[in-house]
C-alpha cells in the first residue's frame, strides 16, 4: 500500500525533462505535476484519515487503491500539461489514501518506541522506490515512452489491491470507530495544539522536504546541467534511495536503543553536516556530480532519522483518533514539502545550493528548538 505514493513520485522523474519538451512547457510548469500532486495528497489526507476512523482501514484502502489505478491510467493517456496535472490530482487522492491507511494500521498495532521503530522500518521499505523506481522509469521512457511509467504504477495498484483483498485483516475494531463529522476541523485544531505532536511532526516534515527537494531538482542538475544520459539517471538517483534505506533501518535500531528524542537530535546533526559539506564543496569546485550526490547521502540519512522518529513521536500522544492524527501529520509534511519545493524550483536551478541551504538552515533551527525544549520533548 505504501509503495504507491513514492513510486508515483519517483518513477517518472527521469522523464520530466523529456515530457516538458514534448508538451512545450517550462520547468516551472512541469514542476506543477509534482507540486500539485504533493498538495493534493496533503489536503486529501485530512479527509481520508477520518474516513478510515469511521469506516475501517480495509474498506478505505480498497477504494483508495481503485482511485490510484484509475488516476494512473488517465495520466498515461494525457496529451497536454493541463490534463496531466488534473489526472495527477486523481492519482494523488488514491496514493495518499493508501499511505494514510498504511500508517494508521501501524499505530493500530504498535505504540511507543515500537511504533517509531515500525515507522522507521516502513520508511526503509519505501526507500526501495528511490532505489529502483528511477531505473525502471528511465528504462521505460527510453524504450517504451513516458506513458509506460504510469502503466507500471497501475500494476503496483493492482498488486496492492490483491493484497488488500486476500491478506489484509481489519485492524480497527468496531468499538474504536468514530462517526465522520464536519466538526473534524475542531479535532484537527486540538491535535495541532499538542506541543509534542507539533514539534515532532515539524521534524518529520523537514526530513521529507530534503527528499522532495532532491526529487525536484535532480533531473535538471543531472540530465540538463551535467548532461548525463537519462538512461544513467537512475544510477545517481539510487544514492538517495540508499541513504533513505540505510537511514530508515539504522534509525529503527537507534530509536529502540536511545529513544525518539535523541534520534531526532542525531538526525539534525547528520543533516547539518551534509548540508555544510555540500555547500562548501560547491563553492570550492563548482557544480559536479560528486558534490551533489555524496553529501546527499548524509542529508538523506539524517532526514530519514527525523522522519521515522518524528512520525513516532508525533503519534505517541494519541490513543484515540489515530487516523485523524496520522492524516494531519501527513498533510503537514506534504504541504510543507510541496510549498518549499515550488519556491525552490520557481527560480532556475543552477547549483546544489537549493538543497544545501535548507538542510543547514532547518538543522540549525531544529537543534535550537529541540535542545531548548528537552524537558518537554524527551521520550
Amino acid at each position: 500500500m505504501v509503495f504507491g505514493l513514492p513510486f508515483a513520485m519517483d518513477i517518472y522523474i527521469p522523464a520530466v525533462p523529456r515530457i516538458a519538451t514534448l508538451f512545450g512547457v517550462s520547468a516551472g510548469e512541469m514542476q506543477l505535476t509534482l507540486t500539485i500532486f504533493m498538495l493534493t495528497a496533503g489536503f486529501m489526507q485530512l479527509i481520508v484519515g477520518p474516513l478510515s476512523d469511521c469506516y475501517g482501514r480495509r474498506l478505505i484502502s480498497f477504494i483508495m487503491t481503485l482511485i490510484f489505478m484509475l488516476g494512473s491510467i488517465l495520466c498515461s493517456l494525457s496529451h497536454h500539461i493541463t490534463e496531466l496535472i488534473l489526472f495527477r490530482c486523481v492519482q494523488a487522492v488514491g496514493a495518499c489514501g493508501m499511505l494514510v491507511v498504511g500508517f494508521a494500521i501501524v499505530r493500530d498495532v504498535f505504540s511507543g518506541r515500537k511504533s517509531a521503530q515500525a515507522y522507521s522500518y516502513l520508511n526503509g521499505m519505501i526507500s526501495f522506490s528511490p532505489m529502483f523506481a528511477p531505473f525502471i522509469g528511465s528504462y521505460l521512457d527510453v524504450y517504451y515512452g513516458w506513458p509506460s511509467t504510469f502503466w507500471a504504477l497501475w500494476v503496483i495498484g493492482l498488486t496492492a489491491l490483491v493484497v488488500i483483498i486476500f491478506c489484509l485483516p481489519e485492524t480497527l475494531l468496531t468499538h474504536h470507530r468514530k462517526i465522520f463529522r464536519v466538526s473534524i476541523i475542531e479535532k484537527y485544531k486540538q491535535i495541532a495544539k499538542n506541543r509534542i505532536f507539533f514539534f515532532y511532526n515539524i521534524a518529520a516534515s523537514v526530513g521529507l522536504s530534503y527528499l522532495y527537494l532532491f526529487c525536484s531538482i535532480s533531473p535538471y542538475i543531472i540530465i540538463r546541467l551535467l548532461h548525463i544520459p537519462e538512461i544513467d539517471y537512475g544510477f545517481y538517483f539510487c544514492y538517495m534511495g540508499i541513504s533513505f534505506f540505510i537511514g530508515s533501518f539504522v534509525s529503527g535500531y537507534v530509536v529502540s536503543k536511545y529513544g525518539i528524542y535523541k534520534t531526532i537530535i542525531m538526525g539534525l546533526i547528520i543533516t547539518l553536516l551534509g548540508g555544510i559539506i555540500m555547500m562548501t564543496w560547491y563553492f570550492m569546485t563548482g557544480l559536479m556530480i560528486n558534490n551533489f550526490i555524496w553529501p546527499m547521502l548524509l542529508i538523506g540519512i539524517g532526514g530519514t532519522f527525523c522522519m521515522g522518529a518524528g512520525n513516532g513521536g508525533a503519534m505517541e500522544p494519541f490513543s484515540e483518533d489515530i487516523g485523524a492524527a496520522a492524516a494531519l501529520s501527513g498533510a503537514i509534511r506534504f504541504l510543507f514539502s510541496g510549498i518549499l519545493g515550488s519556491i525552490v524550483i520557481s527560480s532556475n536551478v543552477h547549483s546544489t545550493l537549493p538543497l544545501a541551504i535548507p538542510a543547514i538552515f532547518f538543522s540549525i533551527v531544529g537543534l535550537i528548538i529541540f535542545l531548548s525544549k528537552k524537558n518537554q520533548l524527551e521520550m
